[in-house]
């Protein structure tokens, strides 16, 4: 088997002699002359030199091949983890930007009060980013909403059904419905009919990110579209800017809580309203998602029913559809 195979491994990643020499902690020379050398024992070029250093089809192989190695010993490592008992280790975990300081303080703290050894590496990244972070062995496991296309190779726990809901505060209530303000928001807590907040400014995420394609499928139904002022990512970003008059915006059940927080700090009488959508019949399954082929030390599976527990313990106040 080639030795120090993770010096490929990074090569292939980083595709680049000097970036990889310092995340592997050696140094240039070193790498070029690993490389060489593995190149005569094999008889075939790995990399491409020009115009641009890249993989070759042989390059590709190795490379698949030797994460393969990769996570058969990152399971071996598990399964002797489990015979000594260990309750030292690593866990890496990714989240995306917006769920991060609603989980993960508290769960920070649970976990290592359980076990205070075992290190928490939390990666803030997009989904699609953790889908191939895991695939490649870079995550243990991520929390997002299930891909349209789920991989063949990741095993999807469902923790949670999300849907998706309007918020919008009274000042912005009372500027585009100013006749039936305020009677207006009891009508609401029914549902809203999205055909009537054409003329409102919106804050949306950017297009293909799970919410963003669960509303505008439903729009499509509608056969309309909303006036869209911004698109951002962050949906702490999108409910304080509402809470500013900015903009209305819309909210995913898990950030629900995070509403009715920012209602309890407002100085301001404008206060947030959060009504459910008329006819929106879809929703999101919210999922815990690792390879298909990992295997976990007890720490690990510890660390999952840890975040099962924190969402089915959420309060999410989640408003009546009629």
């Amino acid at each position: 088997m080639i030795s120090n195979y993770k010096y490929f491994i990074v090569l292939a990643e980083e595709l680049n002699i000097s970036n990889a020499a310092k995340r592997l902690y050696i140094s240039h020379q070193c790498l070029s002359k690993y490389l060489k050398g593995i190149e005569e024992d094999y008889g075939v070029a790995f990399f491409e030199r020009k115009p641009k250093f890249s993989l070759t089809p042989a390059g590709e192989i190795m490379f698949q091949t030797l994460k393969q190695i990769e996570l058969a010993e990152q399971n071996l490592e598990s399964r002797l983890a489990e015979i000594k008992e260990a309750k030292s280790g690593v866990i890496r975990f990714g989240i995306t930007e917006g769920r991060y300081p609603i989980l993960i303080p508290k769960l920070i703290k649970d976990f290592y009060e359980m076990y205070p050894d075992v290190k928490l590496v939390i990666r803030n990244k997009t989904s699609p980013e953790m889908r191939e972070m895991a695939l490649n062995n870079e995550l243990d496991l991520f929390m997002a909403g299930v891909d349209p296309t789920p991989s063949e190779y990741l095993h999807y726990d469902v923790i949670l059904k999300e849907t998706l809901f309007l918020v919008i505060s009274d000042n912005l209530l009372r500027r585009y419905f100013p006749h039936s303000f305020p009677q207006c928001r009891s009508e609401f807590q029914h549902g809203v009919d999205l055909r009537l907040f054409q003329e409102v400014p919106f804050v949306l995420n950017h297009k293909n990110f799970n919410s963003r394609n669960m509303l505008d499928r439903h729009l499509k139904k509608l056969e309309i579209s909303l006036r869209c002022v911004n698109e951002l990512t962050q949906p702490d970003i999108h409910h304080r800017l509402t809470a500013e008059d900015y903009a209305a915006s819309f909210c995913l059940t898990m950030y629900l809580p995070e509403v009715a927080q920012l209602n309890r700090l407002s100085t301001t009488r404008s206060s947030l309203n959060i009504f459910p959508i008329k006819d929106f019949r879809e929703s999101s399954d919210l999922s815990l998602i690792y390879h298909k082929n990992k295997i976990f030390p007890s720490y690990t599976r510890d660390f999952i029913k840890l975040i099962k527990q924190h969402c089915s313990e959420q309060p999410y106040p989640v408003p009546e559809v009629y």
